[in-house]
């Protein structure tokens, strides 16, 4: 009996639960994972339950699954239709192994090395030195063979960081030297400790909610900045809590919020700097203090 289905609520783990699911079931057909209308799809092939490939434009093979978990959290729509498969493409193949909770295993901990992921966004889009831009990141991966050379120039440096993926080495390369600058700006995760303090002290409560609405926010645990856009609602959130305080409280929280925001837009579209020049390159782990 032939399984479809179509899942729009996609969060951490759903991709290995899908997987899982098809592989007990032994299922023949395509998996299609869709990161937004304007993006181009994932297709992964299985045969009788097996993993047998994975293609994204340029990025074929393991490389896909690596791709895939780094960047979960963008991904919008997983659906899967049976069907047989006519013809694999060889270079597509996936090596590591035919047991599905191996190869994510293993794609798991390449993820969790990977010292590349929090400066790379994947829906974001950027522009270039070059004069090329992109609407997203993603974009880039999908279509590397035209993007390579460019990247290729960008100088290496002794504060390079490692990456399963090469794509991901001269994209994070890239960020850092300024060859390509995200359109949008930045706040890094490690400038928001001077607005906190504004804040002390914290109630239990308070922390606790702040500390949860931050890690919501933020694309993985280990990203280093928020977008723009998602600042704004942490910052309400945080000039809330300040105006509860007090009238003086509240105003400095607007004052220490709008000279971060222009900061980071001054950064942004004066420098095509990567997002390291955006205050610093924090972990999420250090708002713990929240």
């Amino acid at each position: 009996m032939g399984i479809s289905f179509h899942i729009t609520s996609v969060r951490e783990g759903t991709l290995f639960n899908v997987m899982q699911f098809l592989s007990l079931e032994r299922v023949t057909g395509v998996l299609s994972i869709k990161f937004g209308r304007q993006i181009p799809e994932v297709t992964i092939y299985f045969v009788a339950g097996n993993i047998t490939t994975a293609e994204f434009g340029a990025l074929v093979g393991d490389g896909v699954l690596d791709m895939l978990l780094c960047q979960e959290f963008a991904v919008k729509e997983v659906a899967f239709a049976p069907g047989r498969i006519n013809q694999v493409n060889e270079q597509a193949i996936i090596v590591r192994s035919t047991n599905i909770a191996s190869v994510l295993l293993n794609v798991s901990k390449d993820v969790d090395k990977c010292e590349s992921r929090p400066f790379i966004y994947g829906l974001l889009p950027v522009n270039t030195t070059f004069g090329q831009t992109s609407p997203s990141i993603l974009h880039i991966l999908h279509d590397f063979d035209l993007w390579n050379e460019e990247l290729a120039k960008a100088p290496k440096g002794e504060r390079d960081k490692k990456a399963p993926l090469k794509q991901c080495r001269l994209i994070h390369r890239a960020l850092s030297r300024g060859v390509i600058a995200y359109q949008r700006p930045l706040i890094s995760v490690k400038m928001l400790k001077p607005l906190l303090t504004i804040l002390d002290p914290l109630t239990e409560k308070e922390s606790n909610n702040l500390r949860g609405y931050l890690r919501s926010l933020l694309p993985h645990p280990k990203a280093t900045h928020l977008s723009i856009e998602r600042f704004y609602a942490f910052a309400s959130a945080i000039e809330s809590i300040a105006q509860r305080r007090s009238s003086e409280v509240g105003e400095r929280a607007r004052r220490a919020i709008h000279a971060l925001i222009q900061n980071a837009t001054k950064m942004s579209s004066s420098n095509l700097g990567g997002i390291s020049e955006v205050g610093g390159t924090g972990d999420v782990g250090e708002t713990s203090h929240v």
